[in-house]
């Protein structure tokens, strides 16, 4: 499984490729400021919370735009 914490363009478009939905889910740990990525098929925000034990999250999905490779 791919997770990223602040990933640049470059990983941003490998998370795209490995999601069946070319998008990426992301939760932004409110304690550390840290933002997650994986590929949006894996998993759900709540179950990557509990795999990285961050209790107090935003989040959301960033999907590849029409300009994006």
């Amino acid at each position: 499984m791919l997770i990223y914490s602040d990933p640049d363009e470059k990983k941003l478009a490998e998370l795209f490729a490995a999601s069946e939905y070319d998008a990426a889910n992301w939760i932004k740990d409110l304690d550390s400021g840290e933002t997650y990525y994986w590929p949006a098929s894996d998993l759900s925000h709540k179950r990557m919370a509990k795999v990285l034990s961050v209790a107090r999250y935003d989040k959301g999905t960033m999907t590849q735009g029409p300009d994006k490779p």
